[in-house]
């Protein structure tokens, strides 16, 4: 049965709505919510007979081409429909950046530019801290805004913390692989040891992604100031902090105690301490199966060190525990240590495993 073109008149509008005879009153008023934003339970719509209910047959009430029938009712406040204020948009006609900014879209990557792993392992793991992008955003270097983009063509020094600025939001605008190459500039130019080439004459030497994650975090903790919100850190709540030690900085609480009888024979008192750290090192060696042996051992170091009760050096023990965790805990696998005889540095392949969540209680001061 074909459809009947009728007006709805509804304060002081006129909608023209096709009636299809072969539904009932309650598709009617959904058909008039899409219109007007009245709900239908708060419409009432006068036809032959009276007022239209849920289940009236739309066949049985004798609409004509071109009839006008009465709408009363006001939506509930907000019910009402209204354009969206930004016009809609697929994504087959977004820009590059645009579609990289949508949720769910797939996070760039880095490319590798020669030996350049450890930085970008290093790059993607600080990419995933939201509050460190809402600080870079806000960031502005000392002296001349061209100071870092001059540095950039070997003009005058980079910036490296403005340089990191620029990446992400560089990233933040593709979803394919982004060179890093301003960054990498700024890196060796600030570090020189990252610039060291291979012993075979064939580009740049390999790097450890700690020694790249340590110099970063450093030049951030001391160019990266922030509000001390909540005073968390001591202070009035208005005081500029380090990002890098309100977020990424955690706290020991230590006793140094010499290990021989003779110096606590003679009257000396163990040592309390205390002292910032950046990372949670887990030492490896021949008995580390899990990153739990390796903090545990890292927790407690041999000091030698002169004993004024003894009168010489003397092997002392210092104990550590947690007394401040920070929001975001960067744990280091120390797998690289001094080899005498070689001179050089060595790698541990020692398989140690870890969980996915790492609960160190046990660590912490009561």
């Amino acid at each position: 049965m074909a459809t009947i073109p009728v007006i709805i008149k509804h304060q002081g509008k006129k909608y023209e709505v096709e009636l299809d005879p072969t539904s009932n009153g309650e598709t009617l008023k959904y058909q008039l919510y899409s219109l007007t934003g009245v709900e239908p339970e708060r419409q009432k719509i006068l036809v032959k007979g009276g007022q239209l209910k849920d289940d009236t047959d739309l066949s049985k009430i004798g609409a004509k081409p071109g009839q006008t029938f009465m709408m009363m009712g006001t939506p509930v406040e907000g019910g009402t429909f209204s354009r969206p204020k930004e016009a809609i948009k697929f994504v087959e006609d977004m820009t590059e950046a645009e579609a990289a900014q949508q949720v769910g879209a797939t996070p760039a990557g880095l490319q590798n530019l020669g030996n350049t792993c450890y930085l970008n392992s290093s790059l993607q793991t600080l990419r995933v801290i939201p509050e460190l992008q809402d600080a870079l955003q806000k960031y502005r270097p000392d002296g001349s805004n061209g100071s870092n983009l001059l540095g950039g063509f070997g003009l005058g020094p980079m910036d490296l913390t403005a340089s990191l600025r620029d990446l992400y939001k560089q990233m933040s605008e593709t979803q394919e692989g982004f060179p890093p190459l301003m960054f990498l500039n700024a890196l060796r130019q600030a570090f020189p040891q990252f610039n060291e080439k291979a012993k075979n004459g064939h580009g740049h030497a390999q790097q450890d992604a700690e020694e790249a994650w340590t110099q970063i975090l450093q030049v951030l903790r001391s160019k990266l100031k922030i509000k001390n919100e909540g005073g968390i850190l001591g202070g009035s709540s208005s005081a500029e902090v380090s990002f890098v030690d309100k977020y990424m900085a955690g706290a020991f609480k230590s006793v140094t105690e010499c290990d021989e009888q003779g110096a606590k024979d003679g009257g000396e008192q163990p040592v309390s301490g205390e002292d910032v750290f950046l990372k949670l090192d887990c030492h490896i060696s021949g008995a580390t199966n899990h990153l739990r042996d390796g903090i545990v051992a890292g927790l407690e170091e041999k000091i030698e060190k002169r004993s004024e009760v003894l009168g010489r050096d003397a092997i002392y023990t210092k104990k550590s525990k947690i007394s401040r965790l920070p929001k975001y805990l960067t744990v280091h696998f120390v797998r690289f240590f001094w080899k005498r005889e070689a001179q050089k540095k060595a790698k541990i392949m020692r398989k140690v495993t870890f969980p996915d969540e790492l609960d160190v209680v046990e660590f912490c001061t009561e």
